[in-house]
């Protein structure tokens, strides 16, 4: 048994030390610019009335729909309200607000092939972006790879920060059947609710509706995939880093510990508000935006604004919920990347814990450093990478494939060929520039690339269309189950692969590291 005492801080920087600095996502897959509309773009009419989007690289795009009313003023911190209706043409070519930067931003954009009728009943992808629950914003992401291959892609905002992921006392007693505290979740299920009450309008099929997100957007999937609110409103389930063992933050506790409503008061009382009646609520909700969103801290910080278990829409971990068999039974594809630690500061007494690390030390270097490197700094992102993301992940996996649902698990560890001599592996988000097959910021892939965006972008739409990824020009990629194990890894030289076991002998340690602390 490998001794744990400087191991488990290690992998408690899953749960502890990714900063708000730390946490940062790869480039945003660029979206095109907005040219202005004209009178050959796209028109079609939903519930709130009709819209004109714009023609961009042959893919009909409608930026800037409302999905739900602006949460603002007496909206503040409650389920979201269906939108207003309009009388004119509504002109779809600007992006809405985003919500790390106004409150009125319960916006999505829409992706679809150009060709798209009323009839076509298309598969659906709704993008849920990342960002530590702080920051991101659907706009950013550019779904045209997908509608090229006949899919929709919706790409949506939801509440983030103090203005989605809020607990306090006064806002309990004010509805005390809840749901409470995730606001910026019931924003996704409101989004989805409406993709199920328009989509159709624009060719997609309401009953063929794929869920994907990285990273807090991941997170997100997994809680959507428990939360009773949104079951039949998605069809698959894709999550991309995860996070499967993360908890989710205490609503209540009453032994003084941390828990949202602590966190609520403190920054009320920053504010000379106090009290727990209806006049402490007003005055919450008259807290000025630019004040509301100061000093809110990310995953690691004392206030950090998280998902809340509030008993109705979260009640624990991923990996909690779904060894209760509470998952929606839908086909779940999921994995991560071969440098998760690169959100963290790994490099920070790498070489210490590695030292720390002396029960078990042979069978634990033998797993981590197979080369026999000594280098402390990828041991360590090794640890890091399994304990965050890879091992909840193949968690997460085996119960849900053990539950006869439909199961796919991958692994990114491609790089570019000009910075493998640098780099520890991908970064935690870089997979998603391969998914939309849309290069970062404006660059370009070289020709492995090339083939590892073609191949995703195929894996992720036939996926989207049938709930299995199949071949999709390359190999065929197999379901997890208990008898192999079996992975796609996606690696250098741009050739997808299928692995058995994989990480086995790293992911068992990091097992009974993580049961070891439960």
């Amino acid at each position: 048994m490998i001794k744990t005492r400087n191991l488990a801080s290690a992998a408690a920087l899953t749960l502890v030390l990714i900063s708000s600095n730390g946490w940062t996502q790869a480039e945003p897959v660029p979206a095109a610019a907005s040219p202005a509309a004209a009178a050959t773009d796209p028109v079609v009419k939903i519930e709130q009335g009709k819209v004109q989007g714009v023609i961009v690289n042959d893919v009909a795009v409608f930026r800037g729909l409302p999905f739900a009313a602006p949460p603002i003023g007496e909206l503040r911190w409650r389920a979201p309200k269906p939108p207003a209706k309009w009388s004119e043409v509504r002109v779809a070519d600007t992006f809405g607000g985003n919500c790390a930067q106004a409150e009125d931003c319960l916006y999505l954009n829409i992706y679809e092939p150009v060709d798209a009728k009323p009839t076509s009943k298309l598969p659906v992808m709704v993008w849920i972006h990342g960002g530590a629950f702080v920051f991101g914003s659907g706009s950013v992401y550019d779904g045209s790879q997908f509608a090229k291959q006949g899919v929709i892609v919706v790409t949506i905002n939801y509440r983030l920060g103090r203005a989605g992921w809020f607990a306090h006392p006064a806002l309990t007693r004010e509805n005390p059947k809840g749901p409470l505290g995730n606001y910026g979740l019931l924003d996704q299920i409101a989004a989805l609710q409406w993709v199920e009450d328009n989509i159709p309008k624009f060719g997609g099929d309401k009953d063929n509706v794929t869920i994907f997100g990285e990273s807090a957007g991941a997170i997100s999937i997994n809680y959507l995939m428990l939360a009773p609110q949104a079951r039949g409103l998605f069809d698959k389930a894709i999550a991309q880093s995860g996070f499967g063992r993360l908890p989710a933050m205490p609503l209540h506790t009453d032994d003084g510990s941390r828990s949202a409503e602590q966190i609520g008061v403190r920054f009320a009382e920053k504010l000379s508000i106090k009290g727990t009646d209806a006049a402490a609520v007003k005055a919450l909700r008259a807290v000025p935006w630019a004040q509301l969103i100061t000093g809110q801290g990310a995953v690691g910080s004392p206030d950090a604004t998280l998902p809340i278990a509030d008993g109705k829409l979260i009640t624990g971990s991923a990996v909690e919920g779904f060894n209760k068999g509470a998952q929606a039974p839908v086909p779940y594809l999921l994995g991560g990347n071969s440098d998760e630690a690169s959100l963290t500061r790994r490099s920070i007494n790498a070489a210490e814990r590695l030292a720390a690390i002396q029960e078990g030390r042979e069978a634990f270097l033998a797993a981590f450093d197979p080369e026999s490197s000594g280098n402390a700094e990828r041991i360590m992102a090794r640890l890091v990478t399994d304990t965050s993301i890879s091992e909840p992940d193949r968690a997460l996996a085996r119960l849900h494939a053990q539950r006869g649902a439909p199961t796919y698990i991958y692994h990114f560890s491609y790089t570019p060929l000009s910075q493998r001599d640098t780099v520890l592996g991908l970064a935690h988000g870089g997979e998603i520039q391969y998914v939309f097959n849309n290069p970062r910021g404006g660059g370009s892939f070289d020709e492995e690339g090339k083939k590892i965006a073609e191949a995703a972008n195929k894996y992720w739409a036939e996926f989207a269309k049938t709930g299995n990824p199949g071949a999709a020009g390359g190999p065929t990629w197999p379901k997890f189950d208990a008898a192999d194990e079996s992975l796609m890894e996606f690696p250098a030289g741009g050739i997808p692969i299928v692995q058995h076991h994989f990480h086995s002998q790293r992911l068992d340690l990091a097992e009974k590291l993580a049961t070891k602390q439960q």
